[in-house]
């Protein structure tokens, strides 16, 4: 049975990442500041791993902080995720800019 509880806590530490950036997308309008947007996810991974191990009936101290650090990958994760996301569509915007000055790379910044 112990293996099966480790199972389950992996996967909901796993799925919690598109459900994290799901939430932080929906948090953006009242958090203007994008330097908190990282923040949020890892808080948002915490609460989201934490609730699923108390759902799960967990009572071990070592469970709860294997909670612990999930929630803080799974944060982590989901940042990581949208800032990569972010930089490879600023990238193919700045490609299509460079490709409007005739194929030309500007050079000037």
């Amino acid at each position: 049975m112990m293996a099966d509880s480790e199972l389950v806590k992996s996967l909901v530490a796993l799925g919690g990442v598109p459900l994290i950036l799901g939430l932080v997308q929906l948090f953006k309008p009242f958090v203007s500041d994008t330097r908190y947007y990282p923040l949020l996810a890892v808080a948002m991974g915490l609460v989201i791993n934490l609730v699923a191990s108390w759902a799960l009936g967990v009572s071990a101290m070592s469970d709860w902080v294997a909670a612990l650090f999930n929630g803080i990958i799974a944060g982590m994760a989901a940042s990581g995720l949208y800032s990569t996301g972010s930089t490879l569509q600023e990238g193919s915007l700045a490609d299509k800019k460079n490709r409007s000055n005739g194929g030309e790379l500007d050079e000037t910044k």
